[in-house]
């Protein structure tokens, strides 16, 4: 039964209703409060996470093109937050963002590309919001970073320093990159010229040479690195060139031909060795040997220099004034063969001082039968530019001319069994194999750029007489021997080829130099379009001399090509007096118009063109083109590279032209072949210019 009755505690339990107790049950009860309070504010996460983003492996400011991207965060994220956050992408608008893979160490995430990332390139590297802790606590703002690629690998310094003078002969050679390099490729691609016996060491991106044996006195050293040199990503390094001189003593050596440890050298070559001054004749007795023994005989002369008119040039048999040593084999060298030549130092300079004794090596090729389905090139790896051939696919490369001078230009005949070559204002002709060299210039002329006729049985050539003056072109026989007649009354080009130099008539450049043959004929050899020596101006001439020569409104910078299936010349030319170029169409009747894009040498097979155009980059490339839309479609595009002097196989399928560095134009970068659908880049000669594909 309930009761309203009021319960009344126990008096032990009364102090349960004291003010007292009810006063510390307070207080007991806030300070719950409290501690929920702080326990929420102190142990419940509520701070986003914060992040760094850096390059992993930084080259200075730059970044490899190998390299990945290091994001540190402060504290574990939940990882699909974090990946999802993240991109990279070039700068440009547009641009499609990096692929990539994603993995973990700690509290870093490391993004690392699927591909090899361009050279030169500025990318963008983005956090977007919403990057959770594990808590779920989300980061708000995203940061940025900016990271460009490095572009090809250089050199920083070297010492000595380019042209530096009086080095002393023992003293180290110093090259400093910008980055570290494939040391083993690096020294693959490294030559000194003349060749010298050197310790190599790294310290770093330090690359040091030490001489083992004392380098010549009074010589001019040549460094060059090339292919296959890289970087430590894999990035080729252009070709690079620098030069410094050794302290003079006495008469100094400054060519020798064949150059030390050429290979491929002509059987027919002589041995040559240029000094800073004129050699005692006196002096030479005996002064050079050969090991093989070779029977022969010594001379000091002034070798041909078509500078000057000849009624002024400088006499050419052995004077006082002879600078120059020449042993002449009495019969062929031995071909495939190692040679040892042995300089010795009992050669004087006119006033007594001696020259110091040298020993150097080359190697013989063969003399070629037929030069069909060869490909022919310009070389100074002799010591002097001349011409060379090898096969379709780069090997056996033997030198074809055996000249003292640089070759200016040649032409090969329909068959593959004569060459036609100027050197030194000289034309001359000989079989492929180089018995037998015929002088074509009479004495008193100089004459250059021989072009062949369609059916082989003659030559054109540039002449210019005794003083200088433009005796236009003219044609020889080569099969009597007379009949020679002028063809048109001037467009000669001037005197001094010789100042292409040793390496100048081995290096590609747009445009042929205008001693090289500029000439193509209509396939009945009765029509000849050429782009004058004399004033690049391109100029129609009747063979058969019914009608004068007419001078077109054109600027030429290609050699022309004809083309049958057309009936029509092609070439590279400027209307406007080189404000702008283009591939232009020339008909025999003298008709022109413009056909594409063009800014230098081209070749014709079947209904296309291999041509060479200005491409995005700035950089000549080359490209093809069918005749019928006059598109081109770029080929090559590799910005460390310019093209030039495309031709093509027999077939038309494959493409051989030459390259230079786009930072070092002075230098050949090779000859290469591409398929005409753009496949099967291939290097086949590490120098070399001016490649042609005889039929």
């Amino acid at each position: 039964m309930l009761s309203s009755c009021p319960v009344e505690l126990p008096d032990r339990l009364r102090w349960l209703t004291s003010a007292r107790f009810l006063r510390l049950l307070s207080v007991v009860a806030a300070l719950a409060v409290l501690a929920a309070i702080l326990y929420n504010a102190i142990m419940v996460d509520r701070i986003p996470p914060t992040y760094s983003i850096k390059v992993s492996n930084p080259a200075g400011s730059l970044a490899l093109t190998l390299t990945s991207i290091d994001v540190e965060f402060s504290e574990a994220v939940r990882v699909p937050t974090a990946e999802g956050a993240f991109s990279m992408a070039p700068s440009a608008p547009g641009s499609a963002p990096v692929q990539g893979t994603f993995h973990w160490q700690g509290l870093k995430m490391i993004f690392t590309p699927s591909a090899k990332l361009p050279l030169a390139t500025t990318f963008r590297v983005h956090m977007a919001p919403g990057v959770q802790d594990i808590a779920g606590n989300p980061q708000s703002g995203g940061e940025d970073l900016t990271v460009t690629t490095v572009g090809p690998p250089t050199i920083t310094s070297i010492v000595p320093t380019t042209g530096q003078g009086a080095v002393d002969v023992n003293a180290s050679i110093l090259i400093t990159f910008d980055r570290l390099m494939d040391t083993q490729k690096v020294i693959a691609g490294l030559s000194l010229q003349p060749d010298i016996t050197y310790q190599a060491s790294w310290n770093g991106n330090v690359l040091t040479l030490d001489p083992t044996t004392e380098m010549q006195y009074g010589t001019t050293y040549t460094v060059r690195i090339a292919d296959p040199a890289v970087d430590t990503d894999g990035t080729k390094m252009p070709p690079y060139v620098s030069s410094f001189k050794t302290v003079d003593v006495g008469l100094r050596v400054s060519l020798k031909v064949p150059a030390a440890n050429s290979a491929g050298v002509s059987i027919h070559s002589q041995i040559a060795v240029t000094y800073d001054g004129p050699i005692d004749p006196a002096s030479i007795t005996g002064a050079i040997s050969l090991t093989p023994p070779v029977s022969g005989s010594t001379k000091a002369l002034s070798l041909p220099d078509d500078t000057n008119p000849p009624s002024k040039a400088t006499p050419t048999p052995a004077t006082p004034s002879a600078t120059v040593l020449v042993f002449t084999p009495d019969n062929a060298l031995a071909p495939h063969t190692t040679y040892s030549v042995t300089l010795s130092s009992s050669v004087k300079r006119v006033g007594g001082q001696v020259s110091t004794g040298q020993t150097w090596s080359f190697i013989t090729g063969e003399a070629p039968t037929n030069a069909l389905n060869q490909i022919a090139f310009m070389s100074d790896r002799s010591g002097v530019s001349n011409l060379w051939l090898m096969n379709p696919d780069g090997s056996n490369q033997r030198e074809v001319t055996a000249e003292l001078v640089p070759v200016s230009g040649y032409d090969v005949s329909g068959d593959g069994l004569t060459v036609v070559y100027a050197a030194g204002g000289v034309v001359k002709k000989m079989p492929i194999g180089g018995d037998g060299i015929t002088t074509l210039t009479a004495s008193g002329s100089n004459e250059y750029a021989p072009t062949v006729t369609p059916d082989g049985t003659g030559v054109v050539v540039g002449r210019r007489d005794a003083n200088g003056a433009d005796m236009g072109l003219w044609r020889y026989s080569l099969v009597s021997g007379t009949d020679t007649r002028q063809v048109a009354p001037d467009g000669a080009p001037g005197l001094g080829s010789v100042a292409l130099g040793g390496a100048q008539a081995a290096v590609p450049r747009q445009g042929l130099p205008s001693w090289a043959p500029r000439t193509a004929f209509t396939q009945d050899g009765a029509t000849m379009l050429t782009v004058r020596g004399a004033d690049d101006a391109v100029e129609l001439v009747d063979m058969t001399g019914v009608a004068k020569p007419v001078v077109l409104p054109l600027q030429g910078n290609s050699r022309p090509a004809w083309v049958q299936a057309d009936g029509a010349f092609y070439l590279t030319a400027s209307s406007d007096k080189g404000a702008t170029w283009a591939c232009w169409r020339v008909t025999p009747a003298g008709s022109t118009s413009v056909v594409g894009p063009a800014i230098g040498d081209l070749a014709a097979a079947g209904r296309a063109l291999a041509l060479i155009v200005k491409s995005g980059d700035g950089s000549n490339h080359l490209g093809y083109s069918p005749l019928a839309d006059g598109s081109v479609a770029l080929l090559t595009d590799s910005p460390p590279f310019r093209e030039s002097s495309p031709s093509f196989s027999a077939d038309g399928k494959i493409i051989v032209f030459a390259r230079t560095g786009s930072q070092t134009p002075d230098i050949s970068a090779g000859i290469w072949i591409i398929n005409a659908d753009g496949t099967g880049l291939t290097n086949l000669s590490t120098d070399g210019a001016y490649p042609r594909w005889l039929p």
